[in-house]
């Protein structure tokens, strides 16, 4: 007896081996592509754990980013004792300090911020220098396990006043990214900045300071509704003129600025190094070939993290997080990789010669083609994607 398949067995089979062909990542796909607003030839795509893979040559010939990528290698698990990690660094991020509690403000009491120091050391945490943490980066340098590097942001006349002697009391190092041109004209500065004396005297007793910017540490106009961002990641608009700045434009405005905080640091503090830390944690592309045109090796973001030996571009952790107790600071930093919050990063992604820090979905290599996970590539490379479900459209624009 012949059995004859039913319109409801064949559409279940047809469904089946639809579901097995997208787990593989080999589902088609009609996607509609284009760049700047003009359509473009669909790529090859690929689809794993539900995003869009597109090939590297793809972003070379559209966007004209050569995207290469180096894993890095995973943190071995610890059964000693005591130790949280190792062979990472872990920067606490810090701005003001005040007597008494601010309300709105990134600010930690100089109570607490006592009692975080005085929970480092008994905690089994130490303390790193800048000069540690970029001989770490830079030459394999060897760091103990559990190391933490202090920053400080904006150079606030108050590092000197509640936190240099607090460090003092301990012995440890920290950072102070000035904004340079508050440094030089205090009374444009808003808030008190720290004097040039005052920065020498606390430099001699192992204090560092490096680059916030020279003047750029505001946001920018960046269309003719005057909607803003942070000038150091976007050509801004030129209200006077009704456009914006061409691309030349905005990257000498950027490199005249750097290069002068870099020079006023070098003449009064006598810097071998330059180190940047960005305004509001944001960067472009553009920013970064700049940073390397000016010799600028080791950068920092406010991103949320713990550092390897690739991350040029550092993670931190905010220290002075509003209504967070001291315990509840260094429980966190206990944690060290393992929290969501505190990303660890599984490799490099080099765009234009400018190392990336990658810390989401990592790309594959399919036969003899590296596939870079859409999503991630264009948040990290700052790369404007607009992914259009319903329609199956994706929109790039080329960055910065």
């Amino acid at each position: 007896m012949k059995f004859r398949k039913s319109p409801l067995s064949s559409l279940i089979a047809l469904l089946a081996v639809s579901l097995l062909l997208g787990s593989c990542g080999i589902t088609s796909r009609s996607y509609q592509f284009s760049v700047d607003g003009v359509d473009i030839a669909k790529p090859k795509l690929e689809t794993e754990h539900g995003e869009l893979y597109v090939p590297a040559s793809f972003l070379k010939q559209t966007l004209g980013l050569d995207v290469s990528w180096t894993p890095v290698a995973k943190q071995q698990e610890h059964s000693a004792d005591g130790v949280y990690y190792s062979d990472r660094v872990l920067p606490l991020m810090y701005h003001d300090i005040s007597l008494k509690e601010q309300p709105g403000r990134s600010s930690v009491t100089t109570a607490d911020f006592r009692k975080q120091m005085e929970l480092l050391r008994t905690e089994g945490f130490h303390v790193i220098s800048m000069d540690e943490y970029v001989d770490f980066l830079l030459n394999k340098g060897k760091v103990p396990d559990n190391a933490v590097l202090i920053t400080f942001d904006d150079g606030y006349e108050t590092f000197y006043t509640y936190a240099y002697p607090i460090l003092k009391e301990f012995g440890y190092p920290a950072t102070n990214f000035l904004i340079v041109s508050g440094v030089d004209n205090p009374k444009l500065a808003g808030s008190p900045k720290l004097k040039w004396d005052q920065v020498r005297k606390m430099k001699q007793d192992g204090m560092s300071f490096y680059s916030h910017t020279y003047n750029q540490h505001i946001t920018v106009p960046v269309d003719e509704k005057g909607s803003q961002k942070p000038a150091l990641m976007h050509a801004q608009y030129l209200k006077k003129e009704k456009r914006m700045e061409t691309p030349q434009e905005y990257r000498d405005r950027i490199t005249k600025d750097l290069a002068k905080a870099n020079e006023r640091l070098k003449a009064e503090l006598d810097n071998t190094r330059n180190i940047l830390c960005f305004p509001y944690g944001k960067y472009s592309l553009t920013t970064l070939e700049v940073a390397k045109s000016l010799g600028i090796e080791v950068m920092f973001t406010t991103m949320e993290g713990i550092d390897t030996r690739s991350d040029l571009i550092g993670f931190r952790m905010n220290g002075s997080k509003a209504g967070e107790k001291p315990e509840t600071l260094i429980n966190r930093m206990k944690q060290g990789d393992k929290t969501l919050e505190n990303r660890e990063t599984k490799g490099i992604l080099n765009v234009n010669g400018s190392a990336l820090p990658l810390s989401g979905l990592e790309p594959e290599v399919k036969g003899d083609e590296l596939m870079v996970p859409l999503r991630e590539f264009c948040t990290v490379a700052k790369v404007g994607l607009v992914h259009d479900k319903k329609h199956k459209r994706i929109e790039l624009t080329k960055p910065q």
